[in-house]
């Protein structure tokens, strides 16, 4: 399924709904089809069977549009069997249609590429439709996303007494590729609830928080969701002078923002979930340092921002994890990093066995109760955790020769 090209995505589609209707409604089908379509869907669309010029390619993935339209649009008659229209393998086919060709004139013309609806991903198999492609900063893959929870390891001590603890996978959750990080954290919060395994302090990556979610984990909870926020993308916080919202002082119960330079707003309101605040054209207008605020040579300066909780929980975090204790603290969510190259290394968790969101999961749950055995294990025996590797060139800043320099 991985190497599946755009050509044989859509002609294994329409071979596969054929499959089903022949089954189904075989009296119907003969009568929707030519002769030549069993040259075309008989057998399993491979690319090594497409032709190699590709003006031939084009004019079988025409051919094939087109094909596919016809039996949709056949499927949408009077006379045809209401159930063919839901079953799965003909909904994938409409999904597919819509993605790879452009059915706005009435007829089927291939895209230069799939297009992505907005509520879901691309297509890549219809024997796993559900399998779609993510994307996170540079790298893209096609499948699902596995979000992994674990205990923390505690502060260290020097008690040679002390009692071992393994860290434990907790919940393992598994979604299409396309579901942001930060949807799942509620999720995982309320199972890790109802396995009265909540604890007092959840470890995320920037991904998996923002400002309401720190407030609800800790309404819904009483947890301290500790992970680094998104820092303010404005440009009037990426400018070393410029006014970010951070900078207005703010005062909720008079309804009234303080600028930098003193001046207050002329207006605040609702606008959807967050607050929007205006400050009068005309104050703006002779402010000495209005470049530096807003570029706007129409309004004055307009802020929007969360409610009271979630703005001063979200300027609080921004503010604390500047800090050298917040980064100390937050050093303990490495150990998830080490359990996800283990899951990827060790157990091929990146690679699915099976089709299916269903199937999917289930390889993952058994991947970490294996993870958990092995390090049950490891506590049993005696057996010392592995340290990160080092290549020989890193350790080879630890040679004397360069110590000495150091010295000098």
């Amino acid at each position: 399924m991985r190497s599946l090209s755009n050509l044989e995505c859509v002609g294994e589609t329409l071979r596969a709904a054929l499959d089903d209707l022949a089954q189904l409604a075989p009296d119907w089908l003969v009568r929707q089809i030519s002769l030549d379509w069993f040259e075309r869907y008989s057998h399993r669309v491979e690319n090594y069977r497409l032709p190699k010029a590709e003006s031939q390619r084009m004019a079988l993935a025409q051919q094939i549009g087109a094909d596919g339209l016809h039996l949709l649009q056949a499927l949408e008659q009077p006379e045809a069997p209401a159930a063919l229209a839901e079953i799965a393998s003909v909904q994938v086919l409409r999904q597919v249609w819509q993605q790879y060709d452009d059915l706005s004139s009435g007829k089927a013309k291939w895209r230069a590429g799939p297009q992505e609806s907005s509520d879901e991903g691309i297509i890549r198999s219809p024997y796993d439709p559900e399998a779609r492609t993510g994307k996170k900063r540079e790298t893209t893959w096609l499948g699902y996303k596995v979000h992994l929870t674990e205990t923390c390891a505690l502060e260290t001590t020097q008690d040679p007494q002390a009692k071992v603890v393994p860290q434990l996978i907790t919940d393992v959750q598994t979604t299409v590729a396309n579901v942001q990080d930060v949807e799942m954290t509620a999720i995982i919060q309320e199972n890790l609830a109802k396995q009265g395994l909540l604890p007092d302090e959840q470890i995320v990556d920037t991904g998996y928080i923002d400002a309401d979610l720190r407030v609800r984990s800790h309404q819904n909870y009483g947890i301290r969701l500790l992970g680094p926020v998104l820092s303010d993308n404005s440009w009037q916080a990426k400018a070393d002078k410029g006014f970010d919202v951070g900078s207005f002082h703010l005062d909720w119960q008079g309804k009234l923002a303080t600028c930098p330079q003193g001046q207050t707003s002329s207006r605040w309101g609702q606008a959807g979930e967050r607050m929007e605040v205006v400050f009068a054209r005309e104050t703006c207008a002779a402010c000495p340092v209005r470049s530096d605020c807003t570029k706007s040579s129409t309004t004055g300066r307009v802020l929007h921002v969360r409610p009271q909780v979630a703005h001063v929980a979200l300027q609080g975090r921004r503010q604390e994890q500047e800090t050298s204790a917040f980064q100390k603290v937050y050093q303990r969510r490495a150990g998830i990093e080490g359990t996800l190259s283990q899951a990827v290394r060790a157990m091929g968790i990146r690679r699915a066995r099976y089709d299916g969101l269903h199937k999917t999961l289930v390889q993952h749950v058994v991947t970490a109760v294996a993870i958990n055995l092995v390090r049950i294990d490891a506590v049993l025996t005696q057996t010392p955790g592995g340290k990160t590797r080092q290549s020989n060139f890193t350790r080879l800043a630890l040679h004397p020769a360069w110590q000495h320099q150091e010295a000098a």
